[in-house]
C-alpha cells in the first residue's frame, strides 16, 4: 500500500519505486514474530471492518469458517492442527464452522484466546450472519405482527 504525500505533490514512477523497494527492505529485517502479528492483525482488521460494514454491500458475506482459516493461514496450521488445539475433533470442528452446530460462547472463547482476539467479535460475525441470512429469505415480515402498538390499538 502506498501513501500519497499530503502536500500536493505528486510523486514519480522511480520515486514509488525508490518507497517500495525500501518498505519491502524494511519488512524483510523484521523477526517472524513480527511478521506474523502484523499479519494476524492484518485479519482481525479485516474481520472489524466487516462488522463496521451496514450491510453485506458487495454481496460477500465471510463466516467465522473463512475468518479461522485466514488466521489459520497466518499461522500455517492446517484444519486437523487447530482443532487439536482447541482439544476438539475436526469434525466437532467443522460443524461448528460450517453452521451445522450452533456457534457458543465457549467456541468464542477459545478462539479469542487462541487468535488474541475479543471474544464478542465471533459472535458478531455469527450474529450479522444470521441477520443477512434471515433478510435474504425474506422471513422478517413473519415477525411484523410483534409490535407493541398493535397491542395497544387492541386494548
Amino acid at each position: 500500500m502506498t501513501i500519497p504525500p499530503s502536500d500536493g505533490h505528486k510523486l514519480d514512477k522511480e520515486q514509488k519505486d525508490l518507497i517500495r523497494s525500501h518498505a519491502n527492505e524494511l519488512a524483510g529485517q523484521r523477526s517472524t514474530e513480527r511478521r506474523v502479528r502484523n499479519e494476524m492483525l492484518s485479519v482481525l482488521y479485516r474481520l472489524e471492518e466487516y462488522l463496521q460494514r451496514e450491510e453485506a454491500a458487495s454481496g460477500e458475506v465471510f463466516t467465522i469458517e473463512y475468518f479461522v482459516s485466514e488466521f489459520c493461514k497466518v499461522l500455517g496450521l492446517n484444519r486437523s492442527q487447530f482443532a487439536g488445539l482447541l482439544d476438539t475433533d475436526t469434525s466437532n470442528l467443522n460443524k461448528y464452522l460450517r453452521g451445522q452446530r450452533a456457534f457458543n460462547i465457549e467456541l468464542a472463547m477459545k478462539f479469542s484466546r487462541f487468535f488474541h482476539t475479543p471474544v464478542d467479535i465471533w459472535l458478531k460475525v455469527q450474529l450479522k450472519n444470521d441477520l443477512i441470512a434471515l433478510h435474504k429469505e425474506e422471513k422478517v415480515s413473519k415477525y411484523d405482527k410483534y409490535d407493541y402498538k398493535k397491542a395497544l390499538r387492541l386494548a
